[in-house]
């Protein structure tokens, strides 16, 4: 699964708990400021997410996504698919 698809799911998501269309919701979306998502549907988006990816994150790593972006970096991760950090 590459990027791209990472991010539409995540914002399929997002869409499915909120009822924001996917198309309104930014890539670099805050949860809390530009999408003004309260603690419990953030927590129902985190379930969502964990489910829909086969992810298994323990519940501190759920709570330290705060943007689209970052749903996306931690799944991109999770799958092994994330740029890895070059060793100098």
């Amino acid at each position: 699964m590459d990027i791209t698809e990472v991010r539409a799911k995540v914002k399929e998501v997002i869409s499915t708990v909120t009822n924001i269309p996917p198309q309104d919701i930014a890539d670099d979306a805050l949860y809390q400021d530009d999408l003004a998502l309260d603690s419990l549907t953030l927590l129902e988006i985190g379930v969502d997410m964990d489910y829909e990816f086969k992810l298994g994150l323990p519940e501190e790593r759920m709570q330290k996504i705060r943007s689209v972006q970052d749903a996306v970096d931690v799944v991109m991760e999770c799958l092994g698919e994330a740029p890895q950090a070059k060793v100098a």
